[in-house]
């Protein structure tokens, strides 16, 4: 049996509603370097606005160009100081030896800044193989090692549930993700997806290889359909042919994309969520009024079962 509410959810009834109300949201968001000083104003609009839902991280992403590791330096280091939030600053092996990449991390360190999110990284070059820096650390798993002898780093890693686009094969993709864990990672955030079923069947795909660390999936709430499905295109995520039928017709309206947008996204954190997950990671692209909008409904979600329990155990007269 399922119970309606306006807005659009559907609520199933007994033990997943109970379990709802017992499990705490969680819920952390992905920001990059502004380009510009107007940019970096819009995007520290938005992340003091998703303070809001007391985060359990920022993660800032990382540029392989000198210019580009500035700014992620700033960004993490502004973070840090201006925010009650932790911060993860990404660190990539694109271009970099250990000493850069050490240098970087051990600075953030005696900062305060303990978080970070380990990755190999893309080639600045479409097309392009990658190949490590002849002085630096051959992959996120190398570099995941190097960082835990340098100091007690929380560190994070990516995980790929349709693999990542260089892999041969989901095998070989669940190898390199156990070396990632072995080497020391604390936990993995994954790429986003858009079909629950796909991160189920990685979850379970995981925990055959004795992965037992946390697994956050990552969620990318759409406001542009024509740039995810591009974006989406190039790092090897399937875009459901009912998800593509919803945005027909609405290439001229992105507050309708961005309203459809919303209610895919916070109908997939809730298909998870019945299946015990109850922590999330947001890519903002460094605007929030969708993850606020996502994060908002999630919370009205669950105060509406609280209210509702306690209407039905009488404890709340209207």
């Amino acid at each position: 049996m399922t119970t309606a509410l306006a807005g659009g959810f559907f609520l199933p009834s007994g033990k997943f509603e109970t379990k709802i109300m017992k499990e705490e949201l969680k819920f952390s968001f992905e920001f990059f370097p502004s380009k510009n000083a107007e940019d970096e104003v819009a995007a520290w609009k938005s992340l003091k606005k998703l303070e809001s839902f007391d985060p359990q991280f920022y993660s800032v992403t990382f540029g392989a160009g000198g210019g580009e590791r500035i700014k992620t330096d700033s960004f993490v280091k502004k973070i840090k100081k201006e925010s009650n939030v932790p911060v993860a600053g990404h660190l990539t092996c694109v271009d970099m030896s250990k000493d850069e990449i050490n240098d970087i991390a051990l600075n953030w360190f005696e900062k305060g800044i303990k978080r970070i999110v380990a990755l190999r990284g893309d080639v600045r070059n479409p097309g392009e193989q990658y190949k490590p820096h002849p002085d630096g650390y051959k992959n996120a798993a190398d570099m995941t090692a190097g960082l835990k002898k340098l100091a007690n780093f929380d560190i994070s890693v990516a995980g790929y549930p349709e693999i990542h686009p260089d892999s041969k094969n989901k095998e070989l993709d669940l190898d390199n993700l156990k070396r990632k864990v072995d080497a020391g990672a604390d936990r993995i955030i994954t790429q986003f997806f858009f079909d629950e079923n796909i991160f189920l069947k990685f979850r379970d795909d995981i925990a055959k290889q004795g992965i037992k660390i946390q697994l956050l999936p990552g969620i990318m709430p759409i406001q542009n359909y024509k740039r995810v499905k591009n974006f989406s295109n190039k790092c090897g995520t399937s875009v459901p042919a009912w998800i593509e039928k919803e945005f027909e017709g609405s290439e001229d309206n992105p507050d309708v994309q961005k309203m459809i947008g919303s209610s895919i996204a916070t109908d997939l954190v809730k298909k998870l969520q019945k299946e015990g997950v109850n922590e999330f990671h947001f890519y903002t692209l460094n605007k929030y009024e969708l993850s606020y909008a996502v994060c908002s409904r999630l919370k009205s979600y669950k105060n509406f079962l609280k209210t509702k329990k306690e209407k039905e155990k009488g404890e709340i007269r209207i």
